[in-house]
This record gives C-alpha cells, structure tokens and sequence, in this order.
C-alpha cells in the first residue's frame, strides 16, 4: 500500500466518521423532547409560534425521521446549524466569530505544550530516575492532576492580583477597537494592519488562558517521549551501536532520540482533543470570547441548537487532528502503510 493510497482511505474513514457523529447528534436532538421542534428552538418555540411552524416546514418536521435526518444532513453540509437562541442569530454565525478565538487559545497553547514536553522528555529520559527526572516528574504530575478550571484561577491569581502583569480576562481591552476584520484571528489582523496597541493587548489576554491548558498538557508528552525513550534504549540496535564503539551522547542522539520521536507523533490528536475541551473551561474563567464561552451560555439556557452546533465543530476539530496525526505517523513510519 503507498502513502497515497493510505491517505485516501485514512480521509474516507474520516467522512464516514463525520457521518455517524451527525447521525448521533441527530438522534441526540430527537431525545431531548417529543417535540424535535424544541431541538431546534429549546425553549422559544413556545414563544415564538409563528416562527416554530416556519422551522417546522423548512425542516420538514412532520414527516418520517430519515426524511427529516436528510435535510438536516443538507442543511448542515450548507453551513445550516439553526437559530442560537442565547446569541440571537444564526448558530453558523455565532461559530464563524468565536471559533478564531479559541483557535487562537489552542494553537498557543499547542505550541507552548510541544516546547515544554519535548525537552522534558528527552532530560526526564536521558537521566532516568535521577534528581532531575524526579524534578521534571513531580511538576509534570502535578499539572496532570490540576482541572483547567484550577490552575486558570492560579495563575489569575498569580499574574493578574499579586503581581499585575496581565489582564484578567476578555479578548481586547473595552477602550480599544478590533481591527479591520481580515482573516477573523484577532492576532493575526493586528499584525497586518500594523495595530501594535490591540496586538500587544490581545497578545497579553491570550497567555494565562494558553498556558493554564499547556501547563495540564504539557507532561503527556513529557511521559509519553520518557517511556519511549527508555524502552528504545533497551533494544538490540541500541546495544549494536554501542559495541561499535560509539559514545552514549551519540547513540542517545542519533539513535534512540530519533526512534523516540515517533511516539510523540501518536498523541498529537489526543493532546488537541484536550486542548479544545479544556478551552471550555478556561474561556469561562476567563471570559474568553471563543466557542468554549458560547458553549457554556448556550448550556445555560438551554439553547439546544448552540449546543448541537458546537458539538458538531468540536467532533469535526477532533477526528482532523485525528487524521493529520495518522498522516504524520505513517510519513515518519512507513512500515505501517505495507
């Protein structure tokens, strides 16, 4: 089997998994009434009645459930998510302004979490069961056994009331403007259009909530490169290398940090999946105004089309990171498409 045609079958997986969690969302929305119409609406279709029927006809409510699941399957496939209730416009809306923010949280906090564990693996590794890996191993565990909601209201307490280095919350101070909107990411629209005040604004409101997910995060990968690494400095090869006369430095490097590597490869999914559900939790403590914000508003009051809606994109997040992690694996591992 070549790449290609690994990669090919890894993406149809992908679709037909995307088509069951619509089907299972679908399924989910007709369990919270006997109406689906409060699916759609939650608790204003009793105060709207006029728009209800409008609902009911476009989504043909009244008919067999397959009908209905066929042109709710449509209407998602056009970007259709219904009617947020607590926003008060289109749930589609609603994701396409929220959901550059938490991306913006996730990708540092991504980032800052590789930075992290990658070099604390290879020093927890490389001097196993010394001070130092009991070091690195005693502040990684900790972080693990922290919820989001925790280490959030730490380092608020820390950055922002001791020592007032950083804001508390939100996105941009209230006395600035966002930037001319052109790719959506705050960050990003401040830097080309040269708004240096709302950048290094927004840049300081999005570190505590970044580094309250990666600080959690982070020692995944720390344990998983540890363990790699000690089970790769036990294998045959390993051994070769060092009958042939080569220093500990240069086999620990060029040979087992290598093969090392490659397992970290196999969490990247798993760690963007925490990544994004624990986006919830530090978005609320520190009114983050991404889809995690949205989401707890839309819990709330019950708006069930919020809810459907960011079920919907946080499914689809993951089973991406889900494929570009198989895709990476099978690149740095070959042996696996054979």
């Amino acid at each position: 089997m070549t790449l290609l045609t690994y990669v090919v079958r890894r993406t149809l997986l992908s679709a037909f998994v995307i088509f069951f969690v619509l089907l299972i969302v679908f399924i989910l929305s007709h369990s919270i009434s006997d109406n689906p119409i409060t699916a759609w609406m939650g608790r204003a279709a009793g105060m709207y009645p006029e728009l209800a029927e409008v609902y009911r006809a476009k989504y043909h409510l009244d008919e067999p459930l397959y009908i209905q699941f066929w042109y709710y399957l449509s209407g998602v496939l056009q970007g259709d998510l219904g009617y947020s209730v607590s926003k008060r416009e289109l749930v589609s809306a609603v994701i396409a302004r929220t959901l550059p923010y938490t991306i913006q949280i996730v990708s540092l906090a991504f980032l800052v979490t590789v930075l992290l564990g990658i070099p604390c693996g290879i020093l927890s590794g490389r001097y196993a069961n010394k001070k130092l890996d009991h070091g690195i191993r005693t502040i990684y565990m900790a972080g693990i056994s922290s919820p989001p909601f925790f280490l959030a209201l730490i380092l608020m307490i820390i950055f922002s009331y001791t020592f007032q280095i950083l804001p508390t919350g939100g996105a941009i101070s209230p006395t600035l403007s966002l930037p001319t909107k052109i790719t959506g990411f705050i960050i990003l629209d401040s830097m080309l259009t040269r708004n240096w005040v709302v950048f290094f604004d927004a840049s300081s409101r999005l570190i505590m909530p970044a580094m309250a997910l990666a600080l959690i995060n982070f020692g995944y990968v720390t344990r998983i490169l540890r363990s790699s690494i000690l089970d790769v400095m036990n294998t045959n090869y390993i051994r070769t290398a060092r009958a042939k006369g080569l220093s500990e430095r240069a086999v620990f490097a060029k040979h087992a940090l290598r093969n090392a590597l490659i397992s970290v490869i196999t969490i990247v999914s798993f760690i963007t999946s925490w990544l994004v559900a624990g986006s919830i939790f530090v978005e609320s403590i520190f009114q983050y105004p991404g889809i995690g914000l949205f989401a707890i508003k839309a819990l709330n009051i019950l708006d069930y089309p919020g809810i459907l809606g960011v079920t919907i994109v946080f499914a689809l997040i993951m089973i991406i990171a889900n494929l570009i992690a198989d895709i990476l694996y099978a690149i740095a591992n070959p042996s696996i498409t054979i």
